[in-house]
């Protein structure tokens, strides 16, 4: 299975965030986009992909979604930022429980990491130029503001970094060519 892990440094861990205003929210347009962008092609959900998304900004711990094939929900932003003020309105747990097709708990990012296995890949701009993805690939990316170095450290003890050039690029489009590389080769 394919897997991604967005680290959302500022994006809101409780359901007062303003729907109108998602960009000074804690830069949840970018994880809505995100969210569509890696659950999505153009006529259809995509099939064995999942996407965590730990939100790691105020006020409360980090809470971590995780979103399937088998979430149901529509993919603009607006719907999306609806369905997470949904869920994070209600009680969250350490122990994952679905709400409304989506996963959420209260994990941390190393949490998180301690739990997934397959082949790690931390995305960065001086990482090793993307050419060999193995199977099981999970991509881990950071928002606008990247990986804190300190969790970047600890997941690259379980593997490398991975570059799609020298230019920074929105997470959205990463997770979108990323893709497009793996239904080339075939890679889930």
């Amino acid at each position: 299975m394919r897997t991604f892990v967005l680290y959302a440094r500022k994006a809101k861990t409780d359901s007062t965030f303003n729907i109108n205003d998602l960009p000074s929210e804690g830069r949840m347009d970018l994880v809505c986009r995100c969210i569509s962008s890696c659950m999505f092609l153009s006529y259809k959900k995509r099939e064995n992909v999942r996407l965590y998304v730990v939100l790691n900004g105020p006020p409360k711990a980090p809470i971590t979604l995780c979103f399937t094939e088998k979430s149901n929900f529509y993919p603009d932003e607006r719907s999306i930022a609806k369905l997470i003020k949904k869920i994070l309105s209600s009680k969250i747990t350490k122990e994952w429980k679905e709400k409304d097709g989506i996963l959420v708990a209260k994990k941390s990012f190393q949490e998180l990491i301690k739990e997934l296995e397959g082949n790690f890949y931390v995305l960065h701009e001086r990482g090793k130029v993307v050419n060999n993805i193995k199977e099981n690939p999970i991509f881990i990316l950071g928002d606008n503001r990247g990986i804190p170095k300190n969790e970047e450290k600890k997941v690259l003890r379980k593997g490398e970094k991975l570059s799609l050039g020298k230019n920074r690029y929105l997470a959205s489009s990463c997770i979108s060519v990323l893709h497009w590389l793996c239904d080339q080769y075939e890679i889930n």
